[in-house]
């Protein structure tokens, strides 16, 4: 009898212990589940988006800072805050476009050819379309212009420029040929954008025989963007 008891005894301790070893190994199986490598790279690119938008604001602060110096130095100065302000407003109206600028930079003049038109040879080959100009004024921001005109039309982010039959439509303004274009940068980088081999303008003059003819200048002048500026779509984001 008192064998008995000692087997259900034991029985009884080796199922206690068989349910205590199968909750352990549960609870070890949720606490280290498998982790997926798309689950890896969201969290990467999570963390680089948070240090990006960390970096962002540590900039906002120091910009912020800076402007507060200078602030503080106008008014030990014996001036004003108003003229500091004065003075970012006309940096900020060089860079956008709302300002007459002057400096080193190249003119260049486009033009229909004069040659004689190929047999079988297509006539839009002679003429100076609106995507040649097109071709040419980034061909010229690659190059580092710093402010660019066509027609004495400022080049903005919005403008468009349009083919219209023998004329081209830049800034709502119609004009034809010759184009002038006018850009201020580096005068031998810019040069370089128009005369090497590679080039766009290179091939307009050299394979279809459009006039092209450049000037460097110390002293080009480009003027303001006197078109009104509408924005329908953009809109100050809150908290910044």
């Amino acid at each position: 009898m008192r064998i008995h008891l000692n087997k259900i005894i034991i029985i009884l301790l080796c199922g206690i212990l068989g349910f205590f070893i199968s909750f352990q190994f549960k609870n070890l199986q949720n606490e280290y589940n498998f982790v997926g490598v798309n689950t890896i790279s969201d969290l990467q690119n999570a963390i680089k988006k948070e240090e990006e938008e960390i970096l962002n604001i540590k900039e906002l602060i120091s910009s912020s800072e800076r402007k507060l110096v200078q602030y503080e130095n106008a008014l030990e100065e014996g001036g004003s805050i108003k003229n500091v302000l004065e003075k970012e407003n006309k940096k900020l109206k060089k860079i956008s476009g709302f300002i007459d600028l002057e400096g080193p930079g190249i003119i260049l003049k486009l033009s229909d050819s004069d040659r004689k038109l190929n047999e079988w040879e297509d006539p839009n080959n002679l003429i100076v379309h609106d995507i040649d100009v097109l071709n040419i004024i980034n061909d010229l921001k690659v190059a580092g212009a710093e402010a660019l005109s066509i027609n004495g039309q400022r080049v903005m982010s919005t403008s468009e420029i349009q083919c219209a039959g023998a004329t081209i439509t830049i800034n709502n303004h119609t004009y034809g040929q010759p184009f002038i274009i006018k850009a201020i940068g580096n005068s031998d980088t810019l040069n370089a954008a128009i005369k090497s081999p590679d080039s766009y303008a290179y091939i307009l003059k050299e394979v279809y025989g459009l006039g092209v003819e450049l000037e460097v200048d110390d002293h080009v002048r480009i003027a303001k963007y006197n078109n009104n500026v509408n924005w329908k779509y953009l809109t100050p984001k809150e908290g910044e």
